[in-house]
């Protein structure tokens, strides 16, 4: 049953008399594949839901049947990373609400969820409100919104992310290890967020590279006379990404909140989650992108300059090896894979935009697309393979984002009282992905030239077919915003008895009070010993520190051309006394 605290997402109402057969549809023939089995059986859709699901149904008259046969059908794909019209770098990317959303479309994907990127000392709760309204005018499928924590501000910070959760449909928030002087948060800083977000039930998330030493390399890159495409690979190796995965979830562990990280390219990073997940339970999970799978970074050693900063992401691409290796690590939730996502992370930049870094690499702004070809590249990578089943896919693209977001099953599943977000894929068909043909604003894509198999026939979001036998038919703001509600089950079903545990085990030693003695400490032997001012030192001498024992450095002079000494002021002596040095005594016969 759909929990009725989800707002309940489906088309805008019209008058009866003005319904169409395309408000009712009955898809007949094809094999329904959920993330946990397949079943031979129609659906039949109406006002937006899914109302029945079997064989040999009852419809009303004025139905659209869709013939299925052959085909598979899936919940519409859930994209759980995109940033449209973001801005950054003074610019802003490529595709906005309407593009984006378009283009999702197209291939499948029938609800985004958006990044809200808040700059530095702004609020985040007017920034996520200005998102919504740039959404709600142009977006052609639902989407949801989780939002960047630029900083943290102490209890300002906390107050406006339980706003968030509690009053506007957040439970997702995204920090950066990346990105000095922007985004980048210290690993305290980092702790309070992980903190707030488990106290409010939030999916912590966390783009895990180490920008600190990724800066300085940059920098040395750049002196070293590499100012291309290829300088941003170099300067982030793979080892950054995987330190900075293994410090964010030590502390999520020390937070015990649920931890999201994403983009994934490291096999090695993914590896890192599998462990903290298979040791010690930790709810932690990753995020791998289409371009992982399906590119690597011998593109940033391309001639064309064009064409190497088109691939300019962050994390970059790994090396050739990897694409199986992450394929490899893709699964459900609780099949132990660390991947339990493919999201686009689409980001994309024009040529003519990536260009400001033409003389310096460190100023293309980073991004790529994906959202539009994310299912068929990971169909061909991951199905075809034979690294994944049809319903392992349907899990990475889109229900276990749906669990995840806690939005399931009112999205990621075909089921009676579901939104009737659905696809009709055919696996038997194959295209070549071409830049020219794309439904993105980007005048480039890193899939051009990618042959794949599978492509949506139809693509019904909300109860409308906006793909109607690989035609696109969409409308500019019929959109909704989801809300997100906290605490959701696949993400925080065990913290609750992870806690209980660390606490049973964390209990207080019984034990005899200390009696011994304790040292006392005199307000002298706090502070460093000082040697007395010396008359004759100018200002500018460079004096040497105490010894140990507190006393004149004998081998720091005091000489002044002036002829006065350090001790003139001290009486002098009559004789000195000696035991025996060197050369006998001071007094008596020599012999």
């Amino acid at each position: 049953a759909m929990n009725d605290s989800k707002v309940q997402v489906g088309i805008k109402k019209v008058p009866l008399h003005l319904q169409s057969a395309q408000n009712r549809l009955l898809i007949k023939g094809g094999r329904i594949v959920n993330d946990d089995g397949v079943l031979d059986a129609d659906v039949y859709i109406e006002d937006g839901l899914i109302k029945q699901v079997g064989c040999g149904l009852m419809t009303p008259g004025g139905v659209r049947v869709i013939d299925a046969a052959g085909m598979l059908v899936m919940p519409g794909g859930i994209d759980a990373h995109t940033r449209f019209q973001m801005p950054f770098m003074d610019i802003q990317s490529a595709d906005d609400f309407y593009t984006g959303t378009r283009a999702a479309l197209a291939g499948g994907t029938t609800t985004v969820i958006d990044t809200v990127a808040c700059e530095r000392d702004a609020s985040m709760v007017d920034w996520f409100n200005r998102y919504r309204a740039w959404a709600d005018e142009k977006a052609c499928c639902d989407y949801g919104l989780r939002v960047v924590v630029p900083q943290w501000s102490g209890q300002k910070t906390a107050d406006e992310m339980a706003a968030l959760v509690k009053e506007h449909g957040i439970n997702a928030f995204h920090c950066h290890m990346s990105y000095p002087g922007v985004w980048l948060l210290e690993d305290d800083e980092l702790l309070s967020v992980f903190q707030t977000c488990r106290r409010l039930g939030a999916l912590a998330q966390v783009h895990a590279e180490n920008g600190k030493v990724i800066e300085r390399k940059a920098d040395q890159l750049m002196s070293q006379g590499i100012y291309g495409p290829e300088g941003h690979a170099y300067s982030r190796p793979e080892r950054m990404e995987v330190e900075a995965t293994v410090r964010a979830l030590c502390i999520a562990d020390a937070a015990n909140c649920p931890l999201y990280v994403l983009p994934v390219t490291s096999p090695e990073a993914a590896d890192a989650i599998a462990c903290a997940r298979r040791t010690t339970g930790q709810a932690c999970f990753g995020e791998v992108s289409p371009a992982a799978l399906a590119c690597d970074d011998s593109v940033y050693q391309h001639p064309s300059w064009r064409f190497a900063a088109g691939h300019v992401t962050n994390p970059p691409l790994r090396d050739a090896s990897a694409k199986a290796a992450l394929a490899a690590r893709l699964g459900g939730l609780n099949c132990g894979q660390p991947l339990a996502v493919c999201a686009s992370g689409h980001c994309a930049y024009k040529s003519e935009q990536r260009a400001l870094g033409r003389d310096d690499f460190r100023k293309i702004p980073p991004g790529i697309n994906g959202v539009e070809d994310r299912l068929s590249v990971v169909w061909e990578t991951c199905v075809e393979t034979g690294a994944i089943d049809p319903c392992q896919f349907v899990a990475v693209t889109s229900a276990n984002a749906a669990k995840l977001f806690n939005i399931y099953p009112q999205k990621g599943r075909i089921a009676v009282g579901s939104d009737a977000d659905v696809i009709v894929w055919n696996p038997a068909i194959s295209r070549t992905i071409s830049a020219k043909a794309h439904h993105e604003t980007s005048d480039f894509s890193v899939f051009d030239g990618f042959a794949c198999h599978g492509v949506p026939e139809f693509v019904i979001s909300g109860g409308r077919l906006a793909v109607d036998e690989r035609q696109l038919r969409v409308t500019q703001g019929v959109g909704r915003f989801v809300s997100m509600p906290p605490f959701g089950m696949h993400a925080y079903g065990r913290v609750d008895r992870r806690e209980r545990a660390k606490a049973a085990s964390q209990l207080p030693v019984t034990r005899a009070a200390y009696d011994g003695p304790v040292v006392e400490l005199k307000s002298d032997q706090a502070s460093a010993p000082t040697r007395p001012s010396n008359p004759i030192a100018h200002d500018d001498f460079r004096q040497r520190p105490p010894t140990r024992g507190g006393g004149r450095d004998m081998q720091e002079s005091s000489f002044s051309l002036s002829g006065a000494q350090f001790d003139d002021k001290r009486p002098s002596k009559s004789g000195i006394r000696t035991n025996q040095p060197p050369g006998g005594a001071s007094s008596g016969s020599l012999w």
